[in-house]
């Protein structure tokens, strides 16, 4: 059996779950609640945040990335300055993790891929203790969206893949050494 057969799986398995990390950052982290849902889309074509063209109706499930965005138009304006700039690093930090989390996959690198996977899944944490002890979310007009809960499985599946990896280059490891030696002694 090839060294590429033995690690298809687990590569494809963390590429995918590197892939949907990076995804999470346009899938909404906040939903807002019924109540607030309702008020929302009675006036669903009002600016939410105008600077961003966000719509009332926008608002409604609002992403990491809409966040970030809030978050630097707010720094633009002077407001609240050095709190928008830590989100803004922190939500930095876990896009660029996540991207180096799936470079260590696409080169195959196992140690590198846990390294990545548990940063980023540290940063998500940090964002989701930072918005809950300010009461962002959840609050009585947000909840949790969808990606709290994803993040996490996504990180244990990426880990999973990533100690299967490297498990399966140690085997091919082994199998060319055999192989290596079944031929010097022939």
């Amino acid at each position: 059996m090839n060294k590429t057969k033995l690690m298809r799986y687990p590569v494809l398995i963390t590429i995918i779950g590197a892939i949907l990390l990076l995804l999470m950052l346009l899938f909404p982290y906040a939903s807002a609640t019924e109540d607030y849902e309702e008020r929302l889309m009675k006036y669903a074509d009002e600016m939410y945040v105008e600077e961003i063209g966000m719509t009332n109706a926008d608002a409604v499930d609002i992403s990491l990335l809409e966040f970030g965005r809030m978050y630097a138009e707010a720094v633009r304006q002077g407001l609240h300055k050095e709190m928008s700039i830590a989100c803004i690093a922190i939500i930095s930090i876990f896009t660029g993790c996540a991207v180096l989390t799936l470079l260590m996959t696409l080169i195959k690198k196992p140690i590198g891929i846990i390294i990545f996977d548990l940063l980023t899944m540290g940063a998500f944490w940090i964002i989701c203790f930072d918005f809950e002890d300010r009461g962002v979310i959840p609050s009585s007009s947000f909840d949790w969206g969808i990606v709290y809960y994803l993040v996490y499985g996504i990180g244990v599946i990426i880990f999973a893949g990533a100690v299967w990896l490297f498990i399966e280059k140690r085997k091919a490891k082994k199998l060319a050494k055999a192989e290596q030696n079944d031929i010097v002694q022939e």
